[in-house]
């Protein structure tokens, strides 16, 4: 904290009193470019400054990692399909497998 401006205490016209131009400026010491003015029980705050804390690290971020290239192409081969099943043979009531018929 820290007074400005004038000091010098002046004599009210008419004679009763005294009054000073001087202002009380405090400045923060945690965010750079944050001033308060005060005088005579009002004051003013400002902020000048681009955010970032006194003794933070400033923000840089990294570049990307390098994007995965093409795969090489593949030579074509068959689809694998399945071969095709016989459907099994139907089994009659007693047991035994029925007969087809042509």
């Amino acid at each position: 904290m820290k007074v400005s401006g004038d000091l010098q205490p002046y004599n009210k016209i008419g004679g009763e009193g005294t009054v000073s131009y001087a202002v009380n400026v405090i400045s923060s010491n945690r965010w750079p470019g944050a001033v308060t003015v005060a005088k005579g029980g009002q004051y003013c705050s400002i902020y000048v400054g681009d955010t970032v804390k006194r003794g933070d690290a400033f923000f840089n971020p990294t570049e990307p990692p390098q994007v995965c290239s093409e795969p090489a192409d593949q030579v074509e081969q068959p689809e694998p399909q399945g071969k095709e099943e016989e459907p099994p043979k139907e089994e009659g009531m007693d047991g035994e497998a029925a007969e087809e018929e042509e």
